[in-house]
């Protein structure tokens, strides 16, 4: 066992190995975002040309939020509270259960996306549904990828990711790309 003298920890050289991690995983997560919003994006596309527009259900609550609340709380809501919330509900809960249970990461990433899009069928309709199974599967997998080191590592990956989704989601809904 090698012990560490004092001024080995307190070197800058440590600090900056420690934070090295961190930013590598906030840069790929910001990476797991752009990737996660192309997908939804495409998949509503595609949706939309192929289903007829009285299947599509209900809009997600974007436009109601955006009349009913100032731009500082609307973001506060989407880039903060909801993916810290998305990400313990949706990631965290159900993929450890089903780590305790023993399921593979396939497995796990099926069924996570599929609880996604029933919660996302439920408060938006089936567009709305068919486009979280997307954002679902990859939030999915962002999480089991980063899990190796830890929970805390997964869930922060993941949350972060989630926000940056939002908040380029919010921009480009802002701009009328969905439209």
């Amino acid at each position: 066992m090698q012990l560490h003298r004092r001024h080995d920890v307190d070197s800058p050289e440590f600090a900056f190995k420690a934070r090295l991690p961190v930013l590598r995983n906030a840069l790929h997560a910001f990476g797991w975002a752009i990737v996660t919003c192309i997908l939804c994006f495409a998949i509503l596309f595609v949706a939309k040309a192929l289903l007829p527009p009285q299947y599509w259900g209900a809009h997600t609550g974007l436009a109601r939020f955006q009349r009913e609340m100032s731009l500082p709380l609307l973001l506060f809501w989407v880039v903060i509270y909801s993916p810290i919330l998305e990400t313990f509900l949706g990631q965290l809960l159900p993929l450890e259960i089903l780590k305790r249970f023993g399921a593979g990461q396939p497995l796990s990433v099926f069924i996570g996306s599929i609880l996604w899009g029933v919660v996302h069928y439920l408060s938006g309709g089936l567009l709305h549904a068919i486009v979280a199974l997307g954002s679902g599967a990859m939030f999915s997998f962002v999480y089991l990828r980063y899990r190796e080191p830890g929970v805390a590592a997964a869930y922060a990956t993941t949350a972060f990711a989630r926000a940056c989704n939002n908040a380029l989601l919010l921009i480009a809904v802002a701009y009328g790309v969905d439209a």
